[in-house]
């Protein structure tokens, strides 16, 4: 019998494992919050019970027992991520935490079922892979969201884009799990309906997205220029009716105009000086807006956290944000 404590092991062992290298008993003490000791007493356990080779000095490795524990464990903590993000509308963190104590009690059975139900799926909400069982499952395909053609729905897999941007899509509820659907394409963005509501991507943007079409709306051939053509009249009008309508687009924040409002995704320069704008508050995420731009284009008078300042133009030009498209036309 493995304990609740073991199969804790052994998920995160299994979890840090990498190429089949031991992992360290310090890096095991650190991720479960425990002493050196204690860990080195659970990982003799394991090897007794033949679930890890422990390699002295070196760390430890799962056998072929250990691993298929760990790979079960792991298979029904992400099932029920999925399950408590898509079904109930959790937020992946509380999702997290609910699966951490699910995972331990969940029969084998029950897990089948729940796989079942949610139709098979291949990652957790943030595209973790999640384990088989070495059924016969549905074979999904996988593309990237620039493939897709207007009229094709599916489900967000995986986000390749940067944290920032991730971030930002997340707050328009577009992650891993989210379904939506291609309202219209032209040959530089897209316009997708998700949540009642419609986002606009640009091309770039969309091939760091990759997604599972639905069954009978898969496309697995890039769409003509023909047909983007055919469809540019619709695209057009359904992106000025669309109510919310966001193009992730980064410029340097010495390039916002007057009035317009971005959002600091990055912050450049070295030493002293990015220590500077760190400090005035410059830090992703923070909404910056211009105030009034001097005469001669420098220095530029910016609102930050409710307060004024002032920055050089060379300055500014170490610092990139995103804007909205409906500000990009001002």
């Amino acid at each position: 019998m493995v304990s609740e404590s073991m199969q804790m092991y052994l998920v995160t062992i299994a979890r840090e494992q990498n190429e089949q290298k031991p992992v360290p008993l310090s890096a095991l003490s650190h991720v479960l919050s425990i002493s050196a000791v204690s860990a080195n007493e659970m990982c003799r356990k394991l090897q007794d019970s033949g679930l890890v080779q422990y390699q002295p000095y070196k760390g430890v490795l799962l056998t072929e027992e250990g691993d298929q524990v760990a790979r079960d464990i792991l298979r029904k903590h992400r099932l029920w991520e999925v399950f408590l993000c898509e079904k109930l509308g959790l937020t992946y963190e509380q999702a997290h935490d609910f699966a951490c104590e699910l995972e331990h009690t969940t029969a084998d059975l029950l897990a089948d079922h729940l796989d079942r139900f949610l139709d098979f799926p291949a990652v957790n909400p943030i595209g973790k892979p999640i384990p088989s069982t070495g059924q016969q499952v549905p074979e999904k395909t996988i593309l990237s969201l620039d493939r897709l053609n207007a009229g094709n729905s599916g489900i967000v897999v995986h986000l390749d884009a940067p944290e920032e941007t991730q971030a930002y899509l997340g707050d328009l509820d577009f992650r891993p799990g989210a379904v939506f659907e291609v309202q219209a394409r032209s040959s530089s963005s897209c316009l997708l309906k998700i949540g009642g509501e419609s986002l606009s991507l640009n091309a770039d943007l969309m091939r760091q997205i990759f997604v599972t079409p639905d069954p009978g709306s898969e496309s697995g051939e890039i769409p003509s220029q023909n047909d983007i053509q055919q469809n540019h009249g619709t695209y057009k009008e359904n992106h000025m009716q669309a109510e919310k309508q966001i193009t992730i687009e980064k410029i340097p924040l010495s390039e916002l105009k007057k009035d317009q409002t971005g959002v600091v995704v990055h912050v450049g320069g070295k030493g002293v000086a990015r220590r500077r704008m760190l400090d005035m508050g410059l830090v992703t995420g923070t909404e910056v807006s211009v105030i009034r731009i001097a005469p001669l284009g420098d220095p530029i008078e910016y609102s930050v956290k409710g307060y004024s300042l002032s920055l050089r133009k060379t300055e500014a030009e170490t610092i990139m944000v995103e804007i909205s498209e409906d500000q990009q036309e001002n």
